[in-house]
């Protein structure tokens, strides 16, 4: 009978029964494991049922001809982009490029929206939120809020694909804990590996995931959430003085992109179930979903161009909420002082404050300096960390991270939770001062 090939849980390396140390190492990442841990956490393993993130389609449905009937098409000659709009439009112009739209075309083969989402706030309350948005920005150029131009507010109703989804299975998490001490020579440091397991089940209802190529996903994704709550039954009616987007994304291309945001909003939900580890990394889903729904909606979104020293900038507008995603420039200028400035207060206060007990403790002025150095590297750290989180003020177009914002109500749970024991690992420094050999 040929051996049995286990896999390393930490690289997935081959392991090999060591019968010098009755360990069964990795000779990549060089990790040991008692016999008995490891057939834990590969009996743990092989009990698990196979993933499976398959979406059901059954409600998707095309419009029937009385539907075709108060509905246009029209197809823009310069950038190729489609909208649809109710009979009573006469002309209009590309929510796009500007073109006016000449082109007239059939509606054919397409899906019927099942929902939508009317808009709620008109222009000038989207001019407000602009300016609003411009706020409380330290980075932004002085004059952007002055000079930036808007060229052109359009509401469109974008198109996007629906999941709904209950999911349950398990999340396998790697957990560490330190332990540290000394001797006369060494500093220690004792590193123990768990492999942590929690099961239970979580829902999510209408996660959107944009069905339009014009339009940028992290765009789209940054003016999340929707309140789901205020859907209705597709009409055409709610067309009137409003155009749509024509989906150009079929929903199968979208099934990755929503089963990504499925498992991660179901890792973030099992991960505050875990404590009491120093480390806590994700190392594989076992996920099952169930009741799986695929729908098509149109969501109210206003487009805005504006134009800032010959730059252009879009910007987007949740039209039920009012929220704001865009990216802003960045004042150069202002970064650099912002960050010399926090590289020196933190030094002052932080290399102060060591330098100060060093110097009390009856150390010399050499050991005031030294505590002025160790500020200074620690301020780097600091000033760098605070700049960062500025110039995320300025570039707030993002993917969302999960989807929590379309957890179903008391639907999480957790029913299992199991810590398996994998290995430790000691490292050890010489110590300063001292004469080891």
């Amino acid at each position: 009978m040929a051996n049995k090939q286990f896999k390393c849980p930490c690289c997935g390396g081959s392991l090999h029964f060591d019968g010098k140390s009755q360990y069964i190492v990795c000779p990549y990442c060089d990790s040991q494991f008692t016999p008995e841990s490891l057939k834990d956490y590969t009996d743990e393993l092989a009990s698990q049922p196979q993933e499976d993130t398959s979406w059901d389609e059954s409600m998707m449905q095309a419009y029937t001809n009385e539907e075709k009937k108060g509905i246009k098409i029209y197809s823009c000659d310069s950038c190729g982009g489609e909208i649809i709009v109710d009979e009573t439009t006469s002309s209009t112009s590309c929510p796009y490029c500007g073109n006016n739209l000449l082109v007239s075309k059939e509606l054919a083969g397409d899906l019927k929206p099942n929902y939508v989402i009317p808009f709620k706030n008109d222009r000038e309350v989207v001019k407000e939120n602009l300016k609003r948005f411009f706020k409380k920005k330290p980075l932004l150029p002085n004059s952007f809020s002055k000079e930036n131009v808007i060229e052109e507010i359009k509401p469109l109703y974008v198109p996007f694909w629906l999941f709904d989804a209950d999911v349950n299975g398990i999340v396998e998490f790697k957990g560490e804990t330190t332990r540290r001490w000394s001797d006369a020579h060494y500093d220690y440091k004792e590193t123990k590996v768990y492999s942590i397991l929690r099961g239970g089940n979580i829902a999510f209802d209408h996660v959107p995931v944009d069905g339009s190529k014009k339009m940028e996903d992290e765009l789209m994704e940054s003016i999340e959430p929707y309140d789901f709550s205020e859907a209705v039954e597709f009409n055409a009616a709610y067309l009137a003085g409003y155009a749509a987007d024509r989906y150009d994304v079929d929903k199968e291309v979208t099934f990755d992109r929503a089963t990504v945001r499925f498992k991660d909003g179901t890792v973030q939900a099992f991960r505050r179930d875990v404590s009491g580890y120093d480390n806590v990394t994700v190392t594989n889903t076992n996920l099952q979903f169930a009741n799986t729904n695929a729908a098509y909606a149109l969501y109210p979104i206003w487009i805005l161009n504006t134009k800032w020293k010959d730059k252009s900038f879009r910007f987007a507008v949740n039209g039920q909420t009012g929220k704001i995603a865009g990216n802003l420039p960045i004042s150069k200028a202002k970064a650099t002082g912002f960050w010399f400035l926090f590289f020196f207060l933190f030094t002052a206060v932080i290399g102060g404050i060591i330098g100060g007990l060093l110097l009390g403790n009856g150390g010399e002025i050499k050991e005031f300096f030294i505590g002025l150095a160790i500020g200074a590297v620690m301020a780097i750290i600091f000033a760098t960390i605070i700049l960062l989180a500025m110039r995320r003020k300025n570039k707030n177009v993002r993917f969302q991270y999960g989807a929590a914002n379309y957890v179903r109500d008391n639907s999480f749970g957790i029913n299992y939770r199991k810590s398996i024991y994998l290995y430790s690992r000691t490292s050890r420094t010489a110590r300063a001062n001292t004469n080891n050999r």
